[in-house]
């Protein structure tokens, strides 16, 4: 086999690794507005489970709310009825003392329970519209599931196909130049033939020799990169490979 054929097929095998990297990220990856799409989701989902966990955290605190208030309004009664027993100034006042502290204690347990109750109607409307999806949002969602289904399944298709036609040319180059070609993409991947850029290489951006680039776009033998040890082509002067 020729230089020139060799080139050639050199070439074929990168473009198609190139090909089978493109689609191996479309069957890994959804299209971006599907991405935003399952993003507002999970989203969604977390700020849900939040809220759940800060109800729990509220149901529990208003459980013990509960029964503080309970407990300070039988303290209250308690010191109400000795109110009415006292003899003397000196007891009524020590009372007085007590039934102040209970009552102070007793509103801010209060206006705390009422904020907690409050904050739960909240959450529980929150926790509502969160959900579910709108009807707007369920058809974009399962639109562009649909979409992406198609679109990898061809992607799917065309990858069996790359996958194929890569094993043809290795067949076609022969054992020995197909693991030349193995070597070299192994130690330059993903790019390890790659086409001139004016008298410049296009993976490393180096100006090439004169003589260099002459020999490249003769094609007449396989030519490297003096910077990075790339395969360089004339993409004007490659013949597709058979």
């Amino acid at each position: 086999m020729s230089a020139r054929d060799e080139l050639a097929g050199f070439v074929a095998l990168q473009h198609l690794l190139d090909r089978k990297s493109a689609l191996k990220n479309i069957i890994a990856s959804p299209p971006g507005p599907l991405a935003q799409l399952r993003a507002a989701g999970e989203s969604r989902r977390a700020a849900q489970q939040d809220k759940l966990a800060r109800r729990d955290a509220l149901a529990g605190e208003q459980a013990k709310l509960s029964r503080e208030i309970d407990e300070l309004r039988e303290e209250r009664e308690h010191f109400r009825r000795q109110k009415s027993m006292v003899t003397s100034m000196k007891q009524l006042t020590a009372v007085v003392s007590e039934l102040d502290h209970v009552e102070s204690q007793l509103k801010a347990r209060e206006d705390r329970l009422l904020g907690v109750m409050q904050e739960l109607e909240t959450l529980e409307e929150e926790l509502a519209t969160l959900e579910r999806e709108t009807p707007e949002e369920q058809a974009a969602r399962e639109a562009a599931e649909a979409a992406w289904e198609v679109q990898r399944r061809e992607a799917e298709a065309e990858l069996q196909e790359v996958e194929q036609r890569i094993k043809e040319v290795g067949r076609q180059l022969g054992p020995a130049a197909f693991e030349r070609f193995k070597r070299l993409w192994n130690s330059r991947r993903p790019h390890a033939v790659v086409p001139l850029d004016g008298t410049a290489c296009s993976a490393c951006h180096a100006e090439l020799r004169p003589s260099l680039v002459q020999q490249v776009r003769t094609g007449e033998e396989l030519q490297y990169c003096d910077s990075c040890r790339r395969l360089l082509y004339d993409p004007t002067n490659v013949a597709p490979f058979p």
